[in-house]
């Protein structure tokens, strides 16, 4: 039994002999000579190393961990898809907010997308979405375009003048855009139901357009496409401009080259090779004020020059304001509200009630046409029709 108790032995020493020297071995044996900590056996982390990690490194490690990073949350994933990225970060990645407004029906449509009339759901606010075609922008190349339009309209949409674009995002194949909805048609449906104006009218309505691009100039922004279908009416027959497709940032006194807009409303040296600036917003302008006036074009399709005024009837004082907006030179040109204010046309006007909606355009129409309008007015589709012409016209 002796020799059984020793062979039992003789075993069993050896192992925890082995025990003994695997444990010096190991790494937490080694930091506790090296620290005098001890560690737990359900953690890699010291009790001590919670309150001072091992190194500089180890502690950056814990800090910059994703686990405990509140925003880690809200980070947009990387490397995001390539039809994605091309639209940040104008356009956020979003796929719920759509989700969060009621589509009342179909206001119109166009070669990039669709225009709704929307409800934002738990309120009752209306709105009009334009939901676009990535692919198609891409296609066409106006990316930059659709995010200057943008741009332009969040920081310029509080003018009263200007039409807002509070929120925007993308999904996977589409852009939204949210727009203010402006229920009264278009300008362009306007002049179609009642033919030429009276003077009274047009001044409101030539005041609060000059009003908005005076605000678009001094913030920078060139127009470069005033015409009837991008006016809309509000409920008081106040205007609203809309569609910055053709937009542009350009500092007051700078030259861009592009030739774009709607030809019966380019100003002359657009076509010029020197560029144009900011007057071109003024000639346009020009156009729309004879055109409000008279029903009819100052030019003819195939050229820029302005015919004779004499035989259409205006005032002195309504070829004077024309005959300023569409000087052929920029240079001499009607190209500031200051000077506006000053001619002929506007003497009495004020423009402070102007600014402020003092003066309703209903109002002054129910006065005019007191049995109302020639051809009844349809609103249900006039609204953003041209809203998909965001490439600019070569021609």
């Amino acid at each position: 039994m002796g020799n059984a108790n020793s062979i039992i032995n003789e075993n069993t020493v050896p192992e925890t002999s082995n025990k003994l020297k695997f444990r010096d071995l190991s790494i937490s044996s080694f930091v506790e000579k090296l620290s005098g900590r001890t560690f737990t056996s359900n953690s890699i982390r010291s009790t001590y190393s919670v309150s001072r990690p091992w190194s500089r490194v180890s502690r950056k490690g814990w800090r910059e961990s994703t686990l405990t990073d509140p925003f880690e949350s809200i980070k947009t994933a990387w490397p995001v898809p390539f039809i994605e990225s091309l639209f940040l970060p104008d356009f956020k990645i979003n796929f719920t907010d759509e989700h969060k407004y009621e589509v009342l029906y179909l206001i119109s449509k166009g070669a990039y997308g669709k225009v709704y009339k929307v409800l934002k759901r738990g309120t009752e606010e209306i709105y009009a979405m334009k939901v676009l075609s990535k692919s198609q922008i891409i296609h066409e190349n106006c990316i930059n375009q659709v995010k200057d339009e943008v741009k332009i309209q969040t920081m310029c949409g509080h003018h009263p003048f200007i039409a807002d674009a509070p929120q925007y995002w993308q999904n996977r194949r589409k852009l939204f855009i949210v727009n203010t909805y402006v229920e009264g048609g278009d300008m362009l449906n306007l002049t179609n139901m009642y033919g030429s104006l009276p003077q009274d009218i047009c001044q409101i309505y030539i005041a609060e357009l000059a009003l908005a691009l005076d605000f678009l100039h001094n913030a920078g922004v060139i127009y470069r496409d005033l015409k009837p279908e991008n006016i809309l009416l509000d409920a008081n027959g106040h205007a609203v401009l809309i569609d910055f497709g053709l937009s542009k940032w350009l500092k007051y006194g700078n030259k861009t080259k592009t030739i774009c807009g709607t030809l019966q409303y380019i100003a002359p040296e657009v076509f010029s090779m020197e560029g144009y600036g900011h007057a071109v917003d003024w000639w346009s302008l020009g156009v729309l004020a004879t055109y409000l006036l008279t029903s009819e074009y100052p030019c003819s399709g195939n050229t820029s020059t302005p015919g004779k005024l004499e035989d259409v009837g205006l005032s002195v004082a309504a070829r004077d304001l024309i005959g300023r907006l569409l000087q052929p030179d920029p240079t001499k040109r009607l190209r500031s509200l200051l000077t506006l204010k000053t001619i002929p046309f506007f003497m009495g006007f004020n423009f402070d009630h102007a600014r402020a909606k003092k003066i309703h355009p209903k109002n002054l129409f129910e006065m005019s046409f007191p049995d109302g309008p020639k051809i009844e007015m349809n609103t249900s589709n006039v609204l953003f029709l041209d809203f998909d012409q965001m490439i600019p016209t070569l021609v």
